[in-house]
């Protein structure tokens, strides 16, 4: 969810919808230390999660007989080799076809797969893994709610401590490749300290997934002085926010590579500090830059629709690293040309955007340059499988629309389940500027997924990427690999000790859950301290009607 970040001029009138989704945690290590895998987290670190057979030049798998859904860069389209085989070695997915013409190290693990189909790794581009344990508890929540309830700002995050921030972090992950979702990019705005940042960071090194840590600069919440307030201390231009970020870039990446450091940075606020942090961006040479990019009563504040306007013509939209724009409920004609121009995607949530209420007015009309996220996955699963069918059926409906006010059918589909496919896998890759991610081919990251058919939905598929995209669920998934190691095998997590993971998870979730459920109890007076620390002016939302599905005839008896 999103942060609307405003410098101290202008704060009272600027914050109408700040921190959609920021964020906690607490757990801790020195900000001039690197931050290594710890052998002692619920998960094993990066290189027990190797699985593959070792040989003289590292390690290979050869999966065999299985349908796979490549790549063809010539062509342009989805590739579906029948019968295929897919060889990884090392990190790397080193040839796939019906006949290899790479030769097979002597010592490769060998894995029938007839029957299977093979799919690239699911690409997540909008998460804040952090909040996962707040699990189920905003299953009515829409946008005002969820600031002064869930957000990174709410008077909750006070009460989280470094050890739930970690082991929050932990196991969203741990739902994302479950779910074959193996590359997310974090937009990790639990900044609360740099211990907090270390926590998150840690949980994302220890996973096993490929993720991009968009270090989150915002304002935190407090209530030092027994009242609540944001504290935006370390956000300012040298605070230590940013003096932790620089330590950060000076050990990233870490885990080989496979987590990297980005930014996580928002445009209401004065343009010299947006400046700011897209010029130490720049400098740090980070991996990528994310925004929340909202409309409605935020683009006065200059958060919406200018945002992609602004940055283009202050040239930030040429520059090494890409630029991730989450949610574009408002970008309009002249926003879409410029992204296409400039190589520069949106992130949409589709989940959420239906969940909170942001809407999806205009999303089909900028699908070209879109990829998908989850968003927060303490509201719903954090599978890629729901989103690219949800995407998919939303598209439809919409297009059809017109077809609908004229008392007719459509002649045509609006979408095809391959364009679904390609949202949740390549078009991911590419937002992240990483053409190597999110497909299958020769010399892409060997981030795989394989979906067992031997079930009564995909049994005698035709099509394998209807099977997958409309009919498989996270059930069906029985292996995932990323960077050539296995993360999940046999339907379970390799390296989890999924019984200690769990009960810790499960006090920290607990613990949590219990305050939330005392502050239900003062819920009018927290909202109006939102209300005055971000300078709602009560037109920001209204009420719509409700739906009651229990028969009248019912309720009437009653």
């Amino acid at each position: 969810m999103l942060p609307l970040l405003k410098s101290r001029v202008a704060r009272s009138t600027a914050c109408a919808f700040l921190a959609l989704s920021f964020a906690v945690s607490v757990f801790a290590y020195p900000i001039d230390e690197p931050v290594e895998s710890s052998n002692t987290s619920s998960f094993s670190s990066s290189g027990s999660h190797l699985a593959a057979a070792a040989t003289k030049n590292g390690f290979s798998i050869l999966l065999k007989g299985a349908t796979i859904i490549a790549y063809d860069d010539k062509k342009n389209e989805l590739d579906i080799i029948r019968g295929g085989s897919l060889l990884i070695i090392n990190d790397r997915i080193a040839d796939v076809g019906m006949k290899l013409s790479t030769s097979i190290p002597e010592g490769t693990e060998v894995v029938d797969l007839t029957g299977s189909i093979i799919t690239p790794g699911f690409v997540d581009t909008h998460k804040h893994s952090w909040q996962h344990l707040y699990q189920t508890m905003g299953a009515n929540v829409v946008l005002g709610e969820y600031f002064y309830k869930f957000s990174g700002i709410s008077k909750i995050t006070t009460q989280i401590s470094a050890d739930d921030s970690y082991i929050s972090t932990l196991m969203s992950l741990a739902d994302s490749l479950n779910g074959g979702v193996t590359s997310v990019l974090d937009h990790a705005h639990g900044t609360f300290s740099p211990k907090h940042s270390d926590a998150m960071l840690k949980a994302q090194i220890d996973s096993g997934a490929r993720v991009w840590n968009a270090y989150s600069i915002v304002p935190i919440a407090s209530t030092e002085g027994g009242k609540f307030h944001l504290d935006w201390t370390g956000q300012e231009p040298g605070g230590w926010k940013w003096k932790q970020l620089e330590q950060l870039a000076k050990n990233a990446p870490w885990a080989d590579g496979r987590v990297q450091l980005g930014l996580g940075w928002e445009m209401g606020r004065e343009d010299a500090e947006v400046k700011y942090g897209f010029d130490k961006a720049s400098e740090l040479n980070l991996s990528v830059v994310t925004l929340h990019h909202v409309g409605y009563p935020l683009q006065v504040y200059g958060f919406g629709p200018k945002s992609i306007y602004k940055l283009n013509d202050w040239g930030y939209l040429n520059k090494s690293f890409p630029v991730v724009f989450s949610h574009g409920t408002v970008v309009d004609g002249a926003d879409l040309i410029t992204l296409r121009n400039t190589n520069h995607f949106i992130s949409v949530t589709p989940e959420s955007e239906h969940h909170y209420t942001h809407g999806q007015l205009f999303t089909s009309a900028f699908l070209e340059q879109s990829a998908l996220g989850i968003d927060t996955s303490y509201t719903f699963s954090s599978d890629m499988l729901t989103q690219m069918r949800l995407q998919l059926q939303s598209t439809r409906n919409i297009g059809a629309s017109p077809a609908h006010y004229n008392f007719r059918y459509a002649n045509n589909t609006v979408m095809t389940v391959d364009q679904a496919f390609l949202l949740g896998t390549r078009n991911g890759g590419l937002a992240m500027h990483r053409p190597d991610i999110g497909v299958i081919k020769k010399g892409a990251k060997a981030d795989v997924v394989v979906f067992n058919t031997d079930n009564t939905a995909t049994s005698a598929f035709d099509d394998p990427v209807a099977a997958v995209v409309l009919h498989s669920h996270v059930g069906n998934i029985e292996h995932v690999i990323v960077d050539g190691k296995w993360v999940k095998r046999d339907f379970k997590l390799v390296g989890l000790d999924w019984k200690s993971t769990k009960a810790t998870f499960g006090k920290s979730a607990r613990k949590i859950q219990k305050i939330i459920k005392e502050y239900s109890k003062n819920w009018g007076r927290i909202r109006a301290e939102m209300s005055e620390a971000l300078g709602w002016t009560g037109d920001e939302f209204m009420n719509v009607h409700q739906v009651n599905v229990e028969p009248s005839v019912l309720k009437n008896k009653a």
